[in-house]
């Protein structure tokens, strides 16, 4: 007997999605019906003050939710997106103006400094000619990354003074953000949060090869470490991410989830924990 369908959720997605079968596997388990469309093949038209989703005869009220599974570089069209989401009442799991801070790495930071989140001590430049004048303020090691808008140009760890001074006269191409920050040589935990389940896999830090163990093993994070991360979740406007933390220290926040890395290393099926995740959101809802 065919259970009967009582939710929509449109999932918009980039093209060579690999997730988008187990997704819908999962979503469809809980009664909840999936349209997967690509992100290049949908347009907005606003008229007045309407703004309707362009995709054949695809209309919005006709979802209950939305799954937002794409890159930063489609900021631009998405931001606009999660307002008409955020005003039809349309549940998704990114909020508005929360592209917009995950386009920027700087952005993020301060965003999260702002609310007490700690995160590793970050130099910002906008220019290189501003570092000279500050280097007896640094200390190495320390991550070295250059962004053009959204575009990450650069990311190099550099270990002394004089690395630094070559690496920025080096950098040739045109950028608008430079970031120095504090390299800590300790072990990384890369974290999936859906909703308030926190999911930790800890990659340890390698010191004769000067990196990180590429697979790690699960672990959980103490009562505080969980709440912070959380905490940082929210404040970007995200109820499902990801986090990369070094004691306590927040790394990095992204919208999208390695789903299988996740479910490899620590035996848990994060497509069914997002659909059952997606239920409880959409039944508050209504």
């Amino acid at each position: 007997m065919i259970k009967e369908v009582i939710m929509k959720t449109l999932f918009i997605h980039e093209k060579g999605n690999q997730y988008i079968a187990q997704l819908k596997e999962a979503f469809n388990k809980k009664n909840i019906s999936v349209e997967a469309i690509d992100i290049s093949e949908l347009g907005l038209l606003t008229e007045g003050k309407q703004t309707t989703l362009i995709f054949g005869g695809l209309k919005l009220d006709e979802f209950d939710s939305c799954f937002l599974d794409v890159g930063v570089q489609f900021t631009q069209f998405v931001e606009p997106l999660l307002d008409e989401f955020s005003q039809k009442g349309i549940y998704c799991q990114v909020k508005p103006d929360s592209f917009s801070i995950l386009s920027s790495k700087a952005f993020q930071i301060t965003t999260l400094n702002a609310h007490k989140i700690k995160t590793p001590d970050t130099n910002i430049f906008g220019s290189s000619s501003f570092i000279n004048a500050s280097l007896k303020e640094f200390s190495f090691p320390l991550i070295l990354q250059v962004f053009d808008g959204y575009k990450k140009i650069q990311d190099v760890l550099v270990e002394s003074e004089k690395s630094l001074l070559s690496i920025v006269k080096s950098i040739k191409s045109d950028f608008d953000t430079l970031l120095l920050q504090d390299f800590f040589e300790k072990d990384l935990d890369v974290s999936a949060i859906i909703g308030e389940q926190v999911f930790t896999v800890r990659r340890p830090w390698n010191k004769e090869k000067f990196e990180y163990v590429k697979k790690g093993s699960g672990i959980t994070l103490s009562e505080k470490e969980q709440s912070d991360i959380i905490k940082a979740k929210n404040t970007i406007g995200l109820d499902i991410a990801v986090i990369k933390s070094i004691q306590g220290n927040i790394v990095s926040v992204k919208s999208s989830v390695d789903f299988m890395f996740f479910q490899e290393i620590l035996g848990k099926n994060l497509f069914e924990a997002t659909a059952e995740f997606y239920l409880s959101k959409i039944k508050k809802s209504d």
